[in-house]
């Protein structure tokens, strides 16, 4: 659904991931709602990434084939940085591929592969777009469930958009737990 960074250059991704509660996952959407986002749809993903490596700035960079509802593909790359600042910030790079295309890439590597449900809000932080997704994840025979809340920032941006993002999820959402959750690649790692 995330339609941002159609043209080739890299965005920094501000990014805060939570892990949720049953209850917590249930009630959301209607908070979300109620604060001004929007509803943007419902989807099935399944990700497949094609290589990945630990960065040593935290984290992992990856590359990572997307299936939308069985019928759309996207081939995205995330990769650590350091900002002007010398922040460790997260670049994205994103475009849609071809079903050939995509067929080619699996049958050409050995990806590890996750799925999960995913609805989407788009509403505003601070004035700036801002996207929240909850997840509802397949894992090593359970279901665990997440939201995350997303900006795509310029580069010199990006540490303030995450503590814009911090301190607006701490303000308004009704959340237990707001320590950051791994990333998906890094409990599937661990599954």
């Amino acid at each position: 659904m995330n339609n941002h960074n159609k043209h080739r250059e890299a965005t920094a991704e501000a990014e805060i991931k939570i892990r949720l509660g049953v209850e917590e996952f249930a009630r959301l959407p209607g908070v979300l709602v109620e604060l001004g986002f929007a509803p943007a749809g419902e989807e099935t993903l399944t990700d497949y990434y094609l290589d990945y490596a630990r960065s040593p700035l935290g984290g992992y960079d990856f590359t990572r084939l997307r299936e939308i509802d069985g019928g759309k593909y996207l081939i995205t790359q995330k990769h650590w940085t350091r900002d002007t600042e010398g922040q460790a910030i997260r670049l994205e790079e994103e475009r849609e591929l071809s079903p050939e295309e995509a067929e080619r890439l699996l049958r050409e590597s050995t990806p590890r592969t996750l799925r999960k449900r995913r609805r989407e809000y788009r509403g505003q932080i601070g004035g700036h777009p801002a996207t929240i997704d909850i997840d509802a994840l397949e894992l090593s025979g359970t279901e665990q469930y997440f939201l995350e809340c997303e900006m795509l920032v310029t580069p010199e941006l990006a540490a303030q958009a995450r503590a814009d993002i911090t301190a607006w999820m701490r303000a308004h959402l009704p959340v237990g737990d707001f320590n950051e959750a791994p990333s998906m690649l890094e409990l599937l790692l661990k599954s």
